[in-house]
């Protein structure tokens, strides 16, 4: 999930692994009907029609209650719906039909990490690890919660309507109330801009600048991260900062981003509006440098910044943010900051970043992209 994802494709391979449809008694039922139900509730979820989905999955579950396909797909339908407590009650039947699958409890695992229960989570996890010891993306994840639990166990922790914070030590405690306050204030702002306010809590973890390396394996030119949780090395806060306004700005919106979009935005788009909403300017300096290129056409196509900029180096991240920075300034000026929350819905709906652009902006994306290279010239 720009946050630590669960995989759909992995979940929907696991599904069609489980086929041939088989009740409880070992006999194939009505298989026509129920692999159709089936493809189609993997297809819509594919999409990110949750919604579609889950009633496709409830339909081969009336079909057929006794098979494993039917109630895990549910079940993974309504966590992406965040119903946790239908989603833990289709994943637990799942693993009462077939107690030897890992999917069922890779993903309750994710569901109680989802609550802040790591606990359970890491129960659910290792169950799954057992069952499938060749999967080492899931051990990898394991290993990772294990060290994120052994470090904040200890934590502190404060609570208001819209955030939950963490952090180590009483010495911290002022420097969680200057970040909630701060983020408060971005709720409202960013809310404003974008014209939505996430219904849900959103974690936010203070940490050392060394406890941040250690749990978030961040490139060192990140100074905070969002992974389904705002992470931030803080030092020692005693005062409200510049920087420090701006990092939150920036992490909250991308925690927006994907309360508007589960699905995975364009890189570029998702950077570009946090930015923006930190209030980064694009100086005299980088403006010319971004005409000299344009007007060499020698700019990077947005479809190349698609993807994550984790794996970039210092020098490459900075020209992939302005980039994107200027890409989004040009989408809000030319179009207004509706049309970009309108692809970020168009995506939530299942569109691919062609269409949504297109369906935003009335242009296609290669006439987005020159729109915007001729406004740098």
């Amino acid at each position: 999930m720009n946050f630590v994802k669960l995989k759909y494709t992995l979940l929907l391979c696991t599904i069609c692994a489980c086929m041939p449809v088989m009740n409880a008694s070992g006999q194939t039922i009505d298989q026509n009907t129920y692999s159709r139900l089936i493809q189609n509730g993997m297809e819509k979820m594919k999409s990110g029609d949750y919604q579609a989905a889950r009633a496709d999955f409830e339909q081969s579950i009336r079909q057929n209650d006794s098979a494993l396909e039917g109630h895990l797909g549910l079940g993974i339908a309504y966590f992406h719906l965040r119903e946790d407590a239908y989603a833990e009650r289709e994943l637990v039947r799942a693993t009462q039909i077939s107690p030897q699958a890992p999917a069922p409890y890779q993903i309750l695992g994710e569901l109680y990490y989802r609550k802040d229960d790591f606990t359970t989570a890491i129960t659910y996890w290792e169950k799954a690890v057992e069952l499938d010891p060749a999967n080492a993306g899931l051990r990898t994840r394991l290993d990772r919660i294990k060290k994120e639990h052994r470090m904040e166990k200890d934590f502190n922790r404060d609570v208001t309507s819209h955030f939950m914070i963490k952090y180590e030590g009483r010495e911290k405690i002022e420097a969680g109330k200057i970040v909630l306050r701060i983020l408060e204030d971005a709720y409202s702002e960013v809310g404003r801009g974008l014209s939505y306010y996430p219904s849900r809590e959103i974690s936010v973890i203070l940490y050392s600048g060394a406890q941040f390396q250690e749990v978030t394996d961040a490139p060192g030119w990140s100074g905070a991260l969002y992974d389904g949780k705002i992470r931030i090395p803080v030092g020692g806060i005693e005062q409200e900062t510049p920087g420090l306004r701006r990092v939150l700005y920036h992490e909250y919106t991308h925690a927006v981003v994907h309360a508007i979009t589960p699905r995975t935005p364009p890189t570029w788009l998702n950077e570009g509006l946090a930015q923006y909403f930190e209030g980064r300017e694009i100086t005299v300096h980088q403006q010319k440098i971004m005409r000299q290129l344009a007007q060499a056409g020698k700019l990077p196509a947005l479809s190349s910044l698609e993807g994550s900029f984790m794996g970039l180096d210092s020098n490459q991240a900075q020209y992939a943010y302005l980039c994107s920075l200027s890409a989004v300034r040009y989408m809000v000026d030319t179009y207004g900051m509706y049309r970009a929350k309108s692809i970020l819905e168009e995506i939530a709906r299942g569109a691919d970043t062609d269409r949504a652009i297109s369906s935003g902006t009335m242009r296609t994306y290669d006439e987005f992209q020159r729109g915007w290279k001729q406004s740098l010239e």
